[in-house]
């Protein structure tokens, strides 16, 4: 049996393959958060745009997450009221909001990606730079084209 139905992945075709892996990988994500960090996968993200990007906005930090604003609101309060961020009013223009990570927040984000990065190393095989390059070409590609039948630019999840 070949085909799209195919229940092989060696044989289904490649778009059935990359959906198929990509729902086990989230599913594997979700497993891996909620057993290496009382985060929730959105704050997880939050805290590591902000330790890779200082004083963002709110909605900057909802771009990173590829969530709405408005889905990011609750997250942010609970992160403060733990004082994992802080708000802080912009300097040089008063009406805007600066999200900043802690150092209690770096070291809860520390200690979550440890656990969740020794289980992706477990699981996903060492690329090449050029199989790498392929492989994300692909990859763009197809949110390229998610993109163009959504009618957006993937900036929310």
């Amino acid at each position: 049996m070949s085909g799209l139905l195919d229940p092989d992945p060696r044989r289904m075709p490649l778009g059935r393959l990359v959906a198929l892996t990509g729902h086990r990988l989230n599913r594997r994500w979700q497993q891996a958060v909620a057993e290496h960090t009382p985060l929730s996968r959105t704050a997880l993200t939050a805290l590591t745009a902000l330790a890779e990007h200082h004083g963002l906005t709110h909605r900057e930090v909802a771009q990173h997450c590829w969530v709405r604003p408005a889905t990011l609101t609750p997250v942010v309060d609970g992160l403060e009221a733990d004082g994992l961020l802080s708000r802080r009013r912009d300097a040089s223009d008063r009406r805007a909001v600066r999200l900043h990570i802690t150092d209690a927040g770096r070291e809860a984000l520390r200690q979550a990606w440890r656990g969740i990065s020794s289980e992706f190393r477990e699981i996903t095989p060492a690329t090449t730079p050029a199989e790498e390059a392929v492989i994300r070409r692909y990859l763009l590609s197809v949110l390229n084209g998610l993109d163009a039948k959504e009618g957006g630019s993937g900036s929310c999840g």
